[in-house]
């Protein structure tokens, strides 16, 4: 499952199975100031008319955050999902799951907005998302 990436370069990018509808609630694992996130839309999403659109594990996403910093609340942000609930299958046969649904706030450059990430970080995020995965803690 190799993607032709720029000038004939071969990159690995897996597909992850995407978990989290749109309207789920999310926990924000930064320090950004956010507590709980709410999925508003996913970028790149090409789904069926009428049919929700879902994002899985690295995905960029529009969220509302619902918990948190009054500066912070009832804006529309952009986050990366760094975990999550439902299990998807890596190439090399093995399957992940975590015990939540956590994303972490981005600047429109991707960026992350908060200095450290709070818990584990799935590995197929460090291939889209190197700056985010700088700040983690724990790659899994």
């Amino acid at each position: 499952m190799s993607r032709k990436v720029g000038r004939g370069i071969r990159k690995f990018i897996p597909r992850v199975a995407r978990g989290l509808p749109i309207g789920a609630s999310i926990m924000c694992a930064d320090n950004s100031g956010a507590k709980e996130l709410k999925l508003i839309t996913v970028f790149g999403y090409k789904g069926r008319l009428r049919k929700l659109g879902k994002a899985g594990v690295g995905d960029l996403v529009n969220v509302s955050v619902q918990k948190g910093k009054i500066e912070l609340r009832k804006q529309v942000l952009q986050a990366v999902i760094i975990r999550q609930k439902q299990a998807f299958r890596r190439p090399d046969g093995t399957w992940m799951q975590f015990e939540d649904n956590a994303a972490v706030l981005v600047k429109p450059g991707g960026e992350p907005q908060g200095s450290e990430l709070r818990g584990p970080m799935a590995r197929e995020v460090t291939l889209k998302w190197p700056r985010v995965a700088a700040i983690a803690s724990k790659i899994v």
